[in-house]
C-alpha cells in the first residue's frame, strides 16, 4: 500500500488526472456490462415463459415449475421431479415442450401414465390436465393460476376510483 502511495505522489497532475479518468471509464464500462447482463437475463426469462407457456405441476401442497425443455419424472434420485411413491417407476415418464405445447411420454413404466384417466404412451398436455403416475396425481397449471382455497383476485372495473 505504501508503495502505491509513493508511486502516486511521484506522478505529475496530468498523469493523476489520466489515471482517474481511466478508473472512471473502467467503472462505467463494468456497470454497463452488469446492466446489460441483467436485461439479457430478463429477456431470456421472458422468451422461456413464451416457449414453456409458463406451466407448472401441482400435487397436494407441492409445486414444480417446468423450467427445462425436458423433464424426467420418476422415483430415481436423478429424476428432475422425484416421487417417493413405490408405484412410480424409477424412470416413469418424460415431459417435453415444443413451441409452448407440453407433452408427456411414458417410458415403459409398470403402472402406466394416465392423462385425465386415459392411459397414454404419448400425449399432448393442456392446462388443467390431470396426470397420474402410479398412485400419484398432478395437475398441469399456469404458474399464475390460483391455488385451491386461494382467493381469486377480482377484476377491476373501469372508471374513476372514489376516495
Amino acid at each position: 500500500m505504501s508503495e502505491l502511495l509513493s508511486y502516486l505522489s511521484s506522478l505529475d497532475v496530468p498523469d493523476l488526472v489520466l489515471c482517474a479518468v481511466a478508473v472512471v471509464f473502467l467503472d462505467v464500462f463494468a456497470l454497463a456490462i452488469v446492466i446489460k447482463a441483467s436485461q439479457e437475463a430478463k429477456l431470456c426469462r421472458k422468451r422461456w415463459e413464451h416457449v414453456s407457456a409458463g406451466m407448472e405441476l401441482r400435487a397436494g401442497g407441492e409445486t414444480w415449475p417446468l423450467e427445462a425443455d425436458e423433464i424426467l419424472l420418476g422415483r430415481h434420485v436423478s429424476a428432475d421431479i422425484r416421487f417417493l411413491d413405490s408405484s412410480v417407476s424409477r424412470y416413469h415418464a418424460v415431459m417435453t415442450v415444443t413451441g409452448g405445447v407440453w407433452s408427456i411420454t411414458d417410458l415403459d413404466s409398470r403402472a402406466g401414465t394416465f392423462v385425465n384417466d386415459r392411459r397414454v404412451k404419448q400425449s399432448p398436455l393442456h392446462a388443467g390436465d390431470i396426470i397420474r403416475l402410479g398412485g400419484t396425481e398432478m395437475v398441469l397449471c399456469p404458474h399464475d393460476a390460483p391455488r385451491p382455497g386461494e382467493a381469486v383476485p377480482k377484476k377491476k372495473k373501469g372508471g374513476r376510483r372514489r376516495v
